[in-house]
């Protein structure tokens, strides 16, 4: 006979009046303490209403830990799936979605992923297809009110980071209809989305002119989603979907060929900022578990909080948290009143807005997924063995948030690319105000260059006139055609293939130098 979990008795450990201390009700106290000032009224009031639901669905999702996917309806019956664009009469911004993440992370880390990715990721490209048929505008709403779960096609088994050079082939009848063939992997809901958002290329060796974006739909011919066992993301439905010959009418399209490059690009930024308020969420969630556990538990006849090992620690791990709260409430800001604002209204933002957007994005996805790691972690082990434990319908979340926090650094843009994004952000941002410097730097290395490279010249000539014959044909040959390569370049002004040359002749004198060494050793 088959034993279901809900059928065994598991001890529980956790002292009442630590679970009734960690309540929802607590929790947000806590948060709104530390919140409040750095809030309009109407953001409080905002963030109020959001705490106010969450105390409603808490019980109910301590219930679906290990799948939340039945919360989804119970959360869209207010659309609270994503704040972060306006819909209907409802406002919306990146702000008041970091409001909305602070709060329904307190109630279950994994439903907090697993509604952002749909919302947001699914949400957005649809809301952002301007000329919406029927059939897309009936799957905003499902996504919206929670009805629909939706999964972004976009990393390959081969294209992670490099996303770009995707290879699922898209293909465009006469008629309009359009054909997917291909794989995509990590797929954040995909083993249980009902709307799929897909990104194809017409041309593989082309992808940026010939990238779009097609909606699918569960049940479409040939689609096949499945789910891949990923530990960090219990709760949530990772998986890989293949594309099989999968053919739709044109009214899926949401981008055109060459238009799905600039969409995939101008979304990134918006997913990050949604990264950052997820992480944000939990690092407040993790932080408050250290707060509150402390406190309350006495070892040598005293809280935890009063030893300075511990209670110094959490004073670094908040100072943090507050400073990267005070980051991603600016980047949020700044989003919406430069490029959200004109988005929202059909316009094109300014190129060097969003590009400076994108950067701090960057940075702050990086540092805040980063971060969320390493508190769930500190947190974790102040609260010693009970760290550790991931009980059944307990108020503590601490296990499962150090277990999610394993691929937030991996979701949105592996954080090399993060990093990536913000050497980039240096040197543009800097290259303004020193470019004369730069370039005369740049100049002055040229010459030091050129001035070895006649070195190196000089000494290739030298070997081969002294001991050309201790050379080996191969290496002789290469070194002449290297040299009269190199001076051809200089001849020709050539500075590229000058230097690409002269570092060839270094090696190859090198080589030479070793020959010519054993040769006289042998003869010896």
């Amino acid at each position: 006979m088959t034993i279901k979990i809900q059928d065994v008795a598991i001890a529980t450990i956790m002292e009442k009046n630590f679970e009734k201390a960690l309540s929802i009700g607590n929790k947000y106290s806590f948060l709104n303490a530390n919140l409040f000032p750095m809030l309009s009224k109407e953001e409080r009031d905002t963030f109020t209403e959001f705490q106010d639901h969450g105390k409603k669905m808490f019980p109910l999702a301590q219930q679906h830990t290990d799948d939340v996917y039945p919360l989804f309806p119970k959360i869209g019956e207010n659309y609270m799936i994503q704040r972060m664009n306006p819909y209907k009469d409802i406002p919306g911004s990146c702000k008041t979605q970091m409001l909305l993440n602070l709060a329904g992370n307190m109630v279950s880390p994994e439903l907090d992923v697993g509604v952002t990715a749909s919302g947001i990721l699914v949400g957005n490209s649809l809301l952002h297809n301007p000329n919406r048929p029927a059939i897309q505008n009936d799957a905003l709403e499902g996504i919206y009110n929670g009805t629909k779960i939706g999964g972004i096609g976009i990393t390959e088994l081969e294209h992670g980071s490099d996303a770009v050079n995707m290879k699922t082939n898209a293909s465009i009848a006469e008629n309009g209809d359009i054909t997917y063939n291909g794989i995509k992997i990590y797929t954040t809901n995909g083993p249980v989305a009902d709307i799929f958002s897909t990104y194809g290329v017409t041309d593989v060796s082309d992808p940026r002119r010939t990238m779009m974006l097609t909606m699918f739909q569960r049940g479409d011919e040939g689609l096949v989603p499945e789910k891949l066992v990923i530990p960090g993301a219990a709760g949530i439905a990772v998986g890989k979907v293949t594309y099989n010959n999968v053919t739709v009418p044109k009214d899926r399209m949401l981008a055109p060929p060459g238009e799905g490059y600039k969409r995939l690009f101008r979304g990134l930024t918006p997913e990050r900022i949604g990264i950052i308020s997820g992480s944000l969420a939990g690092i407040w969630n993790s932080l408050t578990h250290g707060v509150i556990y402390t406190q309350l538990r006495h070892q040598f006849g005293k809280p935890l909080f009063k030893y300075q090992g511990i209670s110094f620690k959490l004073a670094e791990l908040y100072a943090r948290t507050s400073a990267l709260t005070a980051f991603s409430f600016q980047i949020a800001d700044a989003y919406d009143k430069t490029v959200g604002v004109k988005i929202h209204h059909g316009e094109t933002p300014n190129a060097t807005d969003e590009s400076a957007i994108a950067i701090a994005a960057a940075q702050g996805k990086y540092l805040t997924a980063k971060f969320s790691h390493e508190i769930a972690y500190e947190v974790a082990q102040m609260m010693g063995g009970r760290g550790a434990l991931d009980e059944p319908l307990s108020n503590s979340q601490i296990n499962r948030l150090m277990n999610g926090t394993r691929i937030t650094e991996v979701l949105g843009g592996h954080r090399n690319i993060q990093l990536l994004i913000a050497t980039m952000g240096l040197a543009g941002t800097s290259a303004m105000a020193i470019t004369s410097n730069i370039k005369k730097e740049k100049r002055k290395e040229g010459k030091i260059q050129a001035q070895l490279a006649e070195m190196y010249v000089a000494r290739a000539q030298k070997m081969l006139a002294a001991d050309g014959t201790l050379i080996s044909e191969k290496t002789r040959l290469k070194l002449e055609s290297t040299m009269n390569k190199h001076l051809a370049a200089v001849e020709a002004k050539d500075k590229r293939e000058a230097a690409f040359f002269a570092s060839g002749l270094v090696r190859l004198i090198g080589t030479a130098g070793k020959e010519i060494y054993k040769a006289k050793k042998k003869a010896a």
